[in-house]
């Protein structure tokens, strides 16, 4: 991203206006990579050298890096919302589309990186990142909640899916079920997704059958 010192922008709200927004915008899309990869210890001045724009600039798009790191997190879980439910054939039965929305969903959480594990496993450790934690935790929760009211539509099923279900599937797909898997057994993408899968599946009869 071009080096841009945009005095035009200060004191603005990245919210405040389409061209403010889209440079905020492009400003996550910059640092990204280095989040992920380098998690939320990382400093302003190594944001805004990724930015390819100035400090001064970067904390007129987000006040602080707390607010840079909410905005990530609230990003990319739009960005799976959108990618999830976009995605599988409306025709698939309930277990072919669990197959397909969580080797979706395995897929964003690897490019998530190490700053989104680092604001679910152990925000304490790393500043005040409270912001950044509630904005994971509300975006997940939508996330779950709408995922599990779309596969028990898919199932034939017009009520509510039981809070169990909800809870289940909160459960098998986490970072924390991911990591798990994958640092502690040594399980590959695909093995995981397998994996979460059959759970899944296995979950949803259990809860077809109960009255």
């Amino acid at each position: 991203m071009p080096r841009d010192d945009g005095s035009d922008t200060a004191g603005q709200d990245p919210a405040a206006s389409p061209l403010v927004a889209d440079r905020a915008s492009r400003v996550l899309d910059a640092v990204q990579p280095l989040l992920a990869s380098d998690g939320v210890d990382v400093t302003m001045d190594q944001l805004a050298d990724a930015a390819g724009i100035g400090r001064r600039t970067l904390f007129r798009y987000f006040p602080s890096k707390e607010a840079l790191v909410a905005a990530a997190v609230r990003r990319s879980y739009d960005e799976l919302l959108a990618e999830v439910f976009a995605a599988p054939d409306p025709t698939l039965g309930p277990e072919d589309t669990v197959r397909e929305v969580l080797a979706r969903t395995h897929d964003v959480a690897e490019r998530m990186g190490r700053a989104h594990w680092q604001v679910a496993a152990d925000p304490e450790s790393h500043g005040e990142l409270g912001e950044a934690v509630r904005a994971r935790q509300d975006a997940r929760a939508r996330y779950v909640v709408a995922f599990t009211e779309e596969l028990w539509r898919r199932a034939g099923r017009q009520d509510a899916p039981p809070r169990w279900l909800v809870d289940a599937f909160g459960l098998v797909e986490s970072l924390f079920a991911h990591q798990a898997l994958r640092r502690d057994l040594g399980r590959s993408g695909q093995q995981i997704v397998e994996t979460t899968t059959t759970v899944m599946v296995a979950a949803l009869h259990e809860a077809l059958r109960t009255p």
